[in-house]
């Protein structure tokens, strides 16, 4: 049996919180929270939910840029440990893409400066052959030569992002941590980069950590969907399951708040109250504080996240054989 591309069990990501004349710590940012998912060789795997909730945390931690508390990453069953000589081996297998191109691109270096700089680091490349290699990866994403020698401010978004884009692929990697890489572009170039990004796996046979608020765009692009809130992941499954039939109110809720067609009446599921402080969160289903259907078990005890309708639909609600359909638009 082929191993999992990617595996993440048991993964903690806190902040500490300090105060004080001493600067103690007073307290830890439950970020993310005992997060376990695997992604596959060339599958696109979407995880959602709302702002805060750890998202963007989970894909900082991956690539490294974050450092965990507990648990472990591993790639095609080698510990992912960026630290080690061969973390910096697997770090070329491991990119990202960010989601403001103007912020994650260096404003001093041109872009043949900007998407060979890894190469250089790596030994791949020799500096005469910068030129030749970054042309071609421009043409890849398909920008012209005529870029190569222009900064960052010169361009428009969606040619940033394409900049970025290149970066990423310059070191052949296997899987690519998309963090909203389409939320600041303009709708029309919104979907020449997704266009792109579909073109790209299948050339290059790429897998994708997705993260994204627009459902209709993880609709579009992902295999498999994971909901998370507050730093813990409630629901996953096939992308039309997740997405057609949730199980988890909180899925749910996330769905009920999609815009639907003028004429068309609106899918009702408010929430009561506000989303609770991830440095206090409360005990059990960390749900239950703003759940139209809790009972006193979903305060008392941490529901599994467990198969729920098939195998490969796992939800984590004590109450999920009790919780209604959600209704379609009329």
């Amino acid at each position: 049996m082929q191993p999992q591309l990617l595996q993440i069990d048991g993964l903690r990501t806190w902040y500490p919180v300090k105060g004080g004349f001493w600067a103690r710590t007073h307290g830890y940012v439950h970020a993310v929270d005992g997060v376990t998912l695997e992604v596959a060789p060339g599958e696109t795997v979407g995880l959602v939910g709302e702002s805060g909730c750890g998202k963007t945390t989970l894909g900082r931690t991956i690539i490294g840029l974050e450092r965990p508390r507990e648990g472990t990453i591993q790639l095609t069953g080698k510990p992912l440990d960026w630290q080690s000589e061969d973390g910096q081996a697997l770090r070329r297998r491991v990119q990202m893409v960010f989601q403001d191109p103007y912020s994650s691109l260096n404003p001093r270096l041109t872009v043949v400066d900007a998407v060979t700089e890894g190469l250089l680091h790596h030994g791949l490349i020799r500096p005469a052959q910068r030129l030749d290699e970054a042309s071609r990866l421009l043409g890849e994403v398909g920008l012209d030569p005529d870029a190569l020698h222009r900064y960052p401010h010169e361009f428009s978004g969606g040619q940033r992002q394409r900049i970025s884009i290149a970066r990423a692929l310059a070191l052949h990697p296997e899987l690519v941590i998309c963090d909203e890489p389409v939320s600041a572009l303009d709708v029309s170039v919104r979907a020449q980069v997704l266009n792109l990004l579909v073109d790209l796996r299948t050339r290059h046979g790429l897998a994708y950590l997705f993260i994204s608020h627009d459902l209709a765009v993880v609709r579009h692009l992902a295999h498999r969907t994971l909901v998370m809130y507050m730093g813990q992941l409630v629901e996953t499954g096939p992308t039309a399951t997740v997405l057609n039939s949730p199980g988890h109110p909180y899925s749910q809720a996330l769905l009920a708040a999609v815009p639907v067609p003028f004429g068309e009446r609106a899918r009702k599921l408010v929430l009561p109250g506000d989303v609770p402080s991830p440095v206090n969160p409360p005990l059990a289903c960390r749900f239950h504080t703003r759940c139209p259907y809790v009972i006193d078990l979903c305060r008392q005890v941490v529901p599994p996240l467990e198969p729920f309708r098939s195998p490969d639909h796992c939800v984590a609600c004590h109450r999920k054989q009790a919780i209604p359909t959600l209704p379609r638009p009329k």
